[in-house]
């Protein structure tokens, strides 16, 4: 066929009828080419591809769609897309926060910090988060966590400002041995009853609390006005890194581990901005 020939197909008119089947009556009819034809097909298939297309993407029909999720599983693929996204969250900050915590221990300055809220100090209804300071160590003992003692250097009890500060006593109990930074000894160690319990000093945040060879089971607070507590030698932990606590709430319990120890009891120290400071001078064993 030539396309002289295909072109007059194309284009010759066809009648397209519908008979009642019992009289031969005509019902309807049409006039079209086979190009007209094509076209209205055409039409037809997206006008039909389209509303398909509507009812699967707004109507609930799309939840019968073989592999398209429905309603449960979208919601619990929207919370798994918030778990994950938290713990991505979680992870940063305990990174930057170990990457703080190991900066302060030799001296450097810190990242900006995550710390939870805190309710040591109120300002206009709202809690004031803890503030480390870069300068809380000069030089770490990287086994003890133990700041050296600096020759000369005079220490001021009175900038603790005792007059608006309550200590509690982490432990009822006999001093065995008082503090003596000269020789190394920067805080007092405490017998008490096995198994009491070793109480904070102040509202502060956990800043460490963890394992040592020399030390044992170790825990140590962040207060404010730049104050750390130490407590070493514990049986076990009460508390976790980032665990807020009041002043007066159990840390921990009496015990006897790490090396430096030779029987049941708290080695405990005080500091302020880098310097040791003599916990007799502000707490009642």
């Amino acid at each position: 066929m030539d396309k002289a020939k295909r072109k007059k197909r194309f284009s010759e008119n066809y009648r397209i009828a519908i008979l009642n089947d019992r009289t031969l009556k005509e019902v309807w009819y049409a006039v079209l080419s086979l190009r007209s034809l094509i076209a209205v097909v055409a039409l037809v298939m997206l006008l039909l591809v389209g509303i398909g297309a509507v009812l699967i993407n707004f109507t609930p029909l799309r939840e019968y769609v073989p592999g398209y999720p429905d309603a449960n599983e979208r919601q619990l693929l929207v919370e798994n897309f918030m778990k994950v996204d938290s713990l991505e969250k979680v992870v940063a900050q305990k990174e930057l926060y170990f990457d703080n915590l190991q900066s302060i221990l030799v001296g450097k300055g810190t990242k900006k910090h995550f710390v939870d809220r805190d309710s040591i100090k109120k300002v206009d209804n709202k809690i004031a988060p803890i503030k480390l300071d870069s300068s809380l160590y000069r030089q770490v003992d990287d086994d003890q966590f133990n700041v050296r003692y600096v020759e000369n250097e005079t220490v001021l009890p009175t900038m603790l400002n005792t007059v608006k500060m309550h200590f509690y006593c982490p432990l009822k109990g006999d001093i065995t041995n008082p503090h003596s930074p000269e020789t190394g000894h920067y805080g007092v160690d405490v017998v008490a009853n096995t198994k009491d319990p070793i109480l904070s000093v102040l509202d502060g945040t956990v800043i460490m609390a963890g394992w040592t060879l020399e030390a044992g089971y170790v825990i140590i607070v962040q207060h404010r006005n730049n104050i750390i507590s130490q407590y070493k030698h514990n049986s076990f932990l009460l508390k976790k890194i980032g665990d807020h606590v009041r002043a007066g709430e159990p840390l921990g319990i009496i015990g006897n581990t790490g090396e430096y120890t030779t029987g049941p009891h708290l080695h405990f120290e005080l500091w302020q901005n880098g310097t040791p400071l003599n916990p007799t001078d502000y707490i009642i064993f």
